[in-house]
């Protein structure tokens, strides 16, 4: 979890995130949205559908404030965060307990699946039995695992070829006792 506090707890973002397009239905003060705009927690488009700079985007925005998958991840716990991280390629969440599933799947991160990949309502335990379907992850879970991948920033690139790399910092000098 984020260890930034975001005021008024993340009531709105847990909204957003249930939401099933993402959208901030309420958002408190503007400074609140400022806050989840400059944070990267929420974004919103212009007329033309193209994402604003957070400073624009109350002045000039068209539209709903829609969730990020940073926005997403800033209101997982712990043992949420670890889940959504752990998932396999297909998506399939394994050795999560049912509360932790149960909680991701009320927030829209994942979904229900039985043995033939039909997406279900519920995990289908009856109580004696235990489940008989399997959480994965939905394509706004996923949005929240990318989240936490780190972005390749352009220093990390090699640089083009024929370009000559910088020196070496010289040595520091040596002094004599």
């Amino acid at each position: 979890m984020s260890s930034k506090a975001y005021p008024p707890a993340p009531t709105h973002l847990r909204a957003a995130c249930a939401h099933p397009s993402g959208h901030l239905t309420s958002h408190g003060s503007r400074t609140t949205l400022q806050v989840y705009l400059d944070d990267g927690l929420v974004y919103r488009n212009d007329a033309d559908g193209y994402r604003l700079p957070p400073e624009l985007a109350q002045a000039r925005g068209a539209g709903p404030y829609v969730i990020t998958g940073a926005g997403r991840r800033s209101i997982l716990n712990d043992s949420q965060l670890a889940a959504i991280d752990s998932a396999d390629e297909d998506g399939a969440l394994r050795d999560v307990s049912w509360p932790t599933a149960a909680a991701l799947a009320r927030l829209a991160l994942v979904e229900y699946r039985d043995a033939d990949g039909a997406p279900q309502p519920t995990d289908g335990d009856d109580g004696r039995t235990g489940p008989k379907h399997r959480p994965y992850l939905t394509p706004a879970g996923l949005d929240a695992a990318r989240a936490a991948k780190p972005q390749p920033s352009p220093d990390s690139f090699p640089p083009p070829a024929g370009t000559a790399l910088p020196a070496a910092p010289a040595p520091p000098p040596q002094v004599r006792p």
